[in-house]
């Protein structure tokens, strides 16, 4: 299950909805395994993993890492270092907020910085992360770190296409949330996720099933043995899947789960 737009809200935090809560128990009892794959990193979700019972591996950052619901890091795919360095150099005095991700070279830890706040941090908080914090200079961070991703807000319709060519070849763009546009390594995507999850657990294509709501989900959808999109995703998106689910406000991922599993 993708999480924004699909399992969550994505504009506002709540808990998950109580119809799709029951169909994820109901399959969960029957011994099917359920897990996310999510642009959101391990340490946003694990609320929900919690809150749902969840215990297998979830991909998470938009397929740049794969980890334990314990939140063990199984594998992860970081940016290059200067790509990284100059990245968080030019981001410092752009007009738009820039966020980026860091993981800490010993521990694994996460932290969060972006380079300003043209909203309240509430906001910040729920679209990237409880750990997210402004930062006089973002390229202080890569010392002790390395960069996971970077997300940008941009909703403009060729955002995708223009943060690609500022950010260049070694990394991958693309939208994640009607926001925000997300940049990993370069051919890391839910798509390479899901195939190394499956490949952990041992499992064939044929036997997942993926939900998701936006572009970033269509690598997923093309290693799955059944997709299907959210109601409201995009044209481009609903005609990639399987099936069209109703919309996230009409328990979408209950009616599939309905439809194909239980």
């Amino acid at each position: 299950l993708d999480l924004d737009g699909t399992l969550l809200d994505p504009d506002r935090e709540a808990p998950v909805r109580e119809a799709v809560k029951t169909a994820i128990e109901e399959t969960l009892q029957l011994g099917i395994g359920v897990t996310l794959a999510t642009g959101r990193t391990w340490e946003y979700a694990r609320g929900r993993i919690q809150e749902l019972g969840l215990s297998l591996p979830m991909v998470a950052s938009h397929g740049a890492t794969l980890v334990a619901a314990d939140g063990t890091i199984l594998w992860e795919n970081r940016l290059d270092d200067q790509l990284a360095l100059d990245l968080t150099s030019r981001a410092q005095s752009l007009e738009p907020v820039v966020a980026f991700y860091y993981r800490d070279r010993e521990n694994n830890q996460l932290v969060i910085r972006q380079n300003r706040a043209l909203d309240s941090m509430d906001v910040y908080h729920h679209l990237l992360g409880p750990q997210t914090r402004l930062a006089s200079d973002l390229s202080d961070y890569m010392r002790g770190h390395q960069v996971l991703k970077f997300v940008v807000f941009d909703d403009s319709p060729h955002a995708v296409e223009n943060w690609g060519q500022w950010s260049g070849p070694q990394a991958h763009v693309s939208r994640t949330h009607h926001l925000l546009v997300e940049g990993t390594a370069p051919g890391i995507d839910k798509g390479v996720g899901v195939r190394r999850l499956l490949e952990h657990l041992k499992l064939s294509s044929d036997r997942t099933l993926v939900i998701g709501d936006n572009y970033n989900d269509l690598p997923m959808f093309a290693v799955s043995g059944t997709s299907v999109a959210m109601g409201q995703a995009p044209l481009e998106v609903r005609r990639a899947a399987h099936w069209v689910a109703p919309a996230f406000a009409d328990d979408g991922v209950a009616a599939a789960l309905r439809r194909f599993v239980l």
